[in-house]
């Protein structure tokens, strides 16, 4: 786990488990807009389907994205006592990952949570 080509394959996966962070995010938001803009623009008729989407959406969001900082947080730590010592295995040691998996998945149910508010209650 101490050769250029072991250090080489977790610089990898580390970017590949930052990619996914941004990929579920992505996805997340652009799903939610479009959900919102559904809730704005269509009728009570498809409020059930809306609502399945909604929190099929948000709940594999949440998921996908503590999944993917739990990887990278698993990377940072399969870091040899060499690496450790570099500038960038400083500052990743130094990321809150509890705090942006608790973000984020406050971000997406909170808003598959005001979506049925808005459907349901308003």
């Amino acid at each position: 786990m101490n050769t250029p080509a072991d250090r080489a394959n977790r610089a990898a996966w580390q970017h590949f488990s930052l990619h996914s962070i941004f990929i579920m995010l992505f996805i997340g938001i652009l799903a939610n807009l479009g959900t919102i803009s559904l809730i704005a623009f269509a009728g009570e008729k498809v409020y059930l389907p809306i609502t399945i989407l909604i929190i099929f959406i948000n709940i594999l969001s949440a998921a996908g994205t503590v999944d993917a900082i739990g990887d990278f947080d698993a990377v940072r730590l399969d870091y040899d006592d060499k690496e450790k010592e570099t500038s960038l295995a400083k500052r990743f040691s130094n990321t809150p990952t509890l705090f942006f998996k608790i973000l984020l998945t406050i971000l997406f149910i909170g808003t598959g949570i005001a979506q049925l508010y808005v459907m349901y209650l308003s």
